[in-house]
């Protein structure tokens, strides 16, 4: 067996706590106002000499900050006509960090009421009355001259209760 050499072991210990004693020592490097670009150093900075923390913050000081926008006023509600049923819409609101205007509000034209469209059951009664009746006359015809067998007359009298349930025909039976 080979002996196991104690820098192999301590090597990575080492090195965990030198990144560890760095990164404590580190400054807080962090954005003071976020969302807004960095301005490149002044000229006379760039020409030598280097400032101090404390005039590098006496000069973001001293400049001026920008006034926010007013926000403008919403417009007042709209009142709604009685065959529009929609909902007040909120106007659009501006996206926060967007240069461009909101888009004008959009004047959707009240939809028409229409009138309830009616029951088409009555027309479709009449429809399958009407394509049942030659049927049902020409079978009570030949039962009239004794011509239907058991089964026919079983047909008959079925059909002539699936018409008696679509409402009495044109001459009222």
């Amino acid at each position: 067996m080979t002996p196991i050499r104690p820098t192999a072991v301590f090597l990575p210990v080492a090195v965990a706590l030198a990144a560890l004693a760095l990164g404590a020592c580190a400054p807080d490097v962090h954005d003071e106002m976020p969302g807004r670009a960095q301005a490149a150093p002044p000229v006379s900075a760039q020409g030598g000499g280097l400032k101090t923390l404390r005039q590098i913050q006496a000069e973001e000081n001293a400049r001026p900050t920008p006034a926010p926008r007013p926000e403008p006023a919403p417009a007042p509600p709209q009142k709604l006509s009685d065959a529009s049923q929609t909902p007040n819409q909120p106007p659009p609101v501006r996206r926060r960090g967007s240069s461009s205007p909101p888009p004008p509000p959009i004047d959707q034209p009240a939809t028409p009421a229409l009138p309830e469209p009616g029951s088409t059951q009555g027309l479709t009664d009449r429809a399958k009355r009407d394509l049942m009746s030659p049927e049902v006359d020409r079978l009570r015809t030949e039962d009239a001259m004794g011509r239907l067998d058991p089964l026919q007359q079983r047909d008959l009298l079925r059909k002539q209760q699936d018409l008696r349930q679509y409402g009495p025909g044109p001459l009222g039976y």
